[in-house]
């Protein structure tokens, strides 16, 4: 049996989350992620902290994969040793805690999320460990290891479906494994038998040894397991209509089937439920961006097979037009909340500049090079909008404190900076400044935009 949650504790636990969900809604995500951390320390085998704080961690990335950096993977590396290490000795909580520290820097990272479930699996937190491995699914690919080990674990949580579906991956992967074949056919006998056992269930409830409690809690544990994923989260929302994460989760359900109207569907109605919960209006936000870029690429490669499709080109301009819009007004609620957020100005920012609007994207800018992370990133934006705006001076200024910023080796950024600095001091008639930093690109790569041509015709 699990250990159980010290009642005190778990009444800290709930009062961190609250903090913690406070936090989220003012898109103050590091506290928030803190706030969670907290209360995942004090109730380690609660499921509902434990999805928050994956859900705060994720938005810190967009809810986007590839937007963790691709060094990550060697940052993080010594975590997973630490977390093997606290394993191997026993300290199954304190290698749960280290696992978090692991998915602040990348909440998708597989190879702590199978350290986590096996040290919650010892912990005998079976659905925890369960959870652990399928928030990680989209991105295991052929691992078959990692599908056998989750195969294992939905066979402990009795969820024969799942640990079938895990081991017809792994014969996928390696075809000509045989304990695969065996232990479906295993699981598909103990999945009948519990089925006969259900339906035993509902012919024998009057049966006079059962109490009526004792009954009612056997078949509604029976249904939920019969249950498919959907049909649960419609049945937690009918439940309990004020309950954040099963509108989130039937959302995602369905934007992975690439079903993006029933994702909006689903997440419009837990905004009439719930008003102002951040975590989704942010997913509502993704849902309605995604379904509009979508549109975007398909209009754009039917007005690039047909120039002439003027009906499509209309179309276009009018979806770019609601984007950006809505990209500003979302970006400008999230300020309102969390006006310390360097990131959230940063995209401001980029959609002021789209907009033509160069003059408040400066600001914005200048408000994002705060961030150590973003500094460079920032000026080099702001340089640009300088240049549009007209301000030649003030463009060259902001590009030279950019360089100033760069870290050594940073190629891309050099690049591109120098390049904008030859363009500004071309058009300000420094003909031979502007050379000397093409030739700082071309240096690097001679293919890069344009820049063989102005040195070419510079010459």
């Amino acid at each position: 049996m699990p250990p159980e949650s010290d009642p005190q504790d778990l009444s800290k636990a709930r009062t961190f989350f609250q903090y913690g969900n406070d936090a989220a809604l003012k898109s103050n995500l590091d506290y928030a992620v803190d706030m969670y951390k907290q209360a995942c320390k004090l109730a380690p085998d609660n499921l509902t902290f434990r999805q928050a704080l994956r859900g705060a961690q994720r938005r810190k990335f967009q809810n986007e994969p590839s937007k963790v950096g691709r060094l990550v993977g060697m940052t993080n590396k010594p975590i997973h040793m630490r977390a093997r290490s606290a394993r191997g000795k026993e300290r199954y909580t304190t290698a749960l805690e280290i696992c978090e520290e692991a998915f602040t820097n990348n909440p998708w990272d597989v190879t702590a999320a199978r350290e986590a479930s096996e040290a919650a699996e010892r912990l005998d937190f079976f659905p925890l460990a369960q959870w652990y491995l399928e928030s990680v699914q989209s991105e295991v690919g052929k691992d078959a290891e990692f599908h056998r080990h989750a195969a294992h674990v939905h066979e402990l949580c009795e969820s024969w479906p799942k640990a079938i579906a895990a081991w017809e991956a792994v014969k996928k992967i390696d075809p000509y494994d045989d304990e695969a074949n065996r232990k479906i056919n295993g699981l598909s006998a103990s999945a009948t038998i519990k089925r006969a056992k259900y339906e035993d269930q509902i012919d024998r409830k009057e049966d006079p040894k059962d109490t009526a409690a004792d009954v009612a809690a056997d078949l509604e544990r029976l249904k939920q397991e019969k249950m498919s994923p959907e049909e649960r989260l419609h049945k937690e929302i009918q439940k309990d209509p004020k309950a954040v994460w099963p509108y989130i989760e039937l959302a995602e359900i369905f934007r992975k089937r690439s079903q993006f109207e029933h994702a909006e569907k689903i997440l419009g109605a837990g905004l009439k439920a719930v008003p102002k919960d951040a975590m989704l209006l942010q997913n509502y936000f993704e849902v309605q961006t995604t379904r509009l870029k979508r549109a975007m690429e398909a209009l754009t490669k039917r007005v690039d097979d047909d120039p002439t499709d003027v009906t499509s080109k209309a179309k276009l301009e009018q979806i770019s037009r609601m984007l950006l819009d809505y990209e500003i007004k979302e970006y400008r609620r999230r300020i309102a909340l969390s006006p310390e957020d360097h990131n959230l100005h940063f995209q401001l920012g980029l959609c002021l500049a789209r907009d033509g609007k160069h003059g408040e994207a400066i600001g914005e800018f200048q408000l994002a090079k705060g961030s150590p992370n973003l500094k460079v990133q920032a000026l080099l934006q702001a340089g640009m909008s300088f240049e549009a705006d007209g301000r030649g001076k003030l463009a060259e200024r902001t590009y030279q404190e950019a360089l100033k910023a760069m870290e050594e080796g940073d190629t891309a950024s050099f690049n591109a900076i120098h390049y904008q600095l030859g363009r500004v001091n071309e058009s300000l008639g420094n003909m031979e400044a502007a050379e000397e930093h093409y030739n700082e690109v071309a240096a690097n790569d001679y293919t890069y935009r344009d820049v063989a041509q102005r040195l070419r015709n510079l010459n």
